[in-house]
């Protein structure tokens, strides 16, 4: 008996023993679990967080992509009115070259209904032309206000659309998860930084010493004009420039588009056309015998400007139009008091360029974001009713504010792809939004 009862007492003691064991094995199950669980979650909440992070970085880089195609596009279409402007030029120079051709020469048999034929062919020709370049100034002007109201449309939709987009993202990724505003205060700060604060809207009356950008929004246009546009100055060969002792002459072709300011007025389109015979003389005086400079008979000219604010007549540079007013004086003169005005241009319209804040910048301030979630849907034990507080294993999992929270932070920046479209000048080039390369 007292073998049996001994035994009997030793069993007793190992289930009591197991009892323990397997409570404390339980416990380490279920931490285990909320331990997991919590990891899992705020591994899928960080990647949610970074979604959205780059979602709304992704939303400003179509935005700046887009100004940048919409400035070149302007770029284009302003170079194209510098075309239209000097294409009616060009054909009101040549009307008149071969009018003062026929009155010289159309007398001589043979040779004169050639030339009569030609003015008449010519003539014909600038009356099409004519028409054509005022329809197509005014389209492209049209084009450019277009232009300059999608720019406004997308800036105000896009910075708009960024935080309703993000919590979209958000929902779309978790959908227990939230973008609260009380969370994302710096959020929204963020997006009128990129928006409102690293880009602006340039125009001429915010144009100053410290504020350059409208002024070098024009000189990219300038610079991008085609060689047509640029200048078409030359000297004309053969018969056209000789020396036959004791004369010599040379005729010289001179013009060129100018886009010109107006003091506080929209800036406007003028080009100059002109063909001077410049004859020169082998003189003998007490000075000695030398050729004695050239003397100017304009042959033709044509003037033209693409509204009725700028007056070619009172624009004296010498370096305007292919230098037309220091190679050709005299025909630049009648060319300017017989000036033409085609078209209905509006000057350079009011463009989006990064701002002064954002000078030698290659990418913009962090965009940051916060999403978080309630713990009672990380599915901890904390949400199964086990039994009193003290032994539920998911209280040392108490998060702050009984949320799960996640944060992360982008930038959208420029850089020019050197392998692609490196620079001729091999120089560095900062962000702007000229170019299209925002990543």
């Amino acid at each position: 008996m007292q073998s049996k009862t001994k035994f009997l007492k030793q069993k007793g003691q190992s289930l009591v023993l197991s009892l323990i064991l397997m409570s404390f094995a339980a416990m380490t199950v279920l931490y285990s679990y909320n331990t997991a669980q919590l990891n899992i979650k705020s591994t899928k909440l960080q990647h949610t967080a970074d979604n959205t992070a780059y979602s709304i970085a992704t939303i400003a880089v179509r935005d700046f992509n887009f100004k940048a195609y919409t400035n070149r596009a302007s770029v284009a279409n302003q170079v194209a009115v510098a075309q239209m402007v000097g294409l009616s030029s060009w054909f009101n120079m040549t009307d008149r070259f071969t009018q003062n051709a026929c009155s010289a020469l159309c007398w001589v048999p043979y040779l004169g209904q050639v030339i009569n034929a030609i003015r008449s062919g010519v003539g014909y020709a600038n009356q099409v032309v004519q028409p054509f370049t005022e329809i197509m100034i005014t389209a492209e002007n049209s084009i450019l206000g277009i232009l300059r109201v999608s720019q406004s449309a997308i800036h105000y939709a896009s910075a708009v659309s960024s935080f309703t987009t993000a919590q979209q993202i958000v929902k779309a990724n978790d959908n227990k998860a939230e973008l609260s505003l009380v969370q994302n205060a710096q959020l929204i700060n963020d997006i009128r930084n990129v928006w409102f604060t690293f880009q602006k809207q340039h125009n001429r009356n915010l144009q100053n010493r410290y504020n350059t950008q409208f002024t070098d929004f024009k000189a990219v246009i300038m610079d991008s004009r085609d060689p047509f546009s640029e200048q078409r100055s030359y000297k004309l060969s053969s018969i056209w420039s000789k020396t036959l002792w004791p004369l010599r002459w040379k005729t010289l072709k001179a013009g060129g588009s100018e886009l010109v300011s107006n003091r506080n007025d929209a800036e406007s389109w003028t080009s100059m056309d002109t063909i001077g015979f410049h004859l020169s003389k082998y003189r003998c005086s007490w000075s000695g015998c030398r050729w004695r400079g050239y003397k100017e008979t304009p042959i033709g000219w044509g003037a033209t400007r693409s509204d009725d604010r700028a007056n070619i007549n009172r624009l004296r540079s010498s370096s305007l139009w292919g230098r037309s007013r220091g190679i050709n004086k005299k025909s630049s003169r009648l060319a300017a008091y017989n000036q033409e005005e085609s078209g209905n241009y509006s000057g350079v319209q009011s463009f989006y360029g990064l701002s002064n804040s954002a000078s030698k910048k290659n990418h913009t301030d962090n965009i940051v974001v916060v999403v978080s979630k309630e713990q009672k849907d990380v599915r901890t034990t904390s949400s199964v009713d086990l039994a009193e507080n003290t032994i539920d294993p998911a209280t040392t999992e108490k998060l702050l504010g009984d949320r799960l929270s996640n944060i992360s932070a982008s930038q959208a920046y420029y850089s020019r792809p050197s392998d692609l479209w490196a620079r001729s000048d091999s120089k560095y080039e900062y962000g702007n939004l000229y170019n299209r390369d925002c990543n």
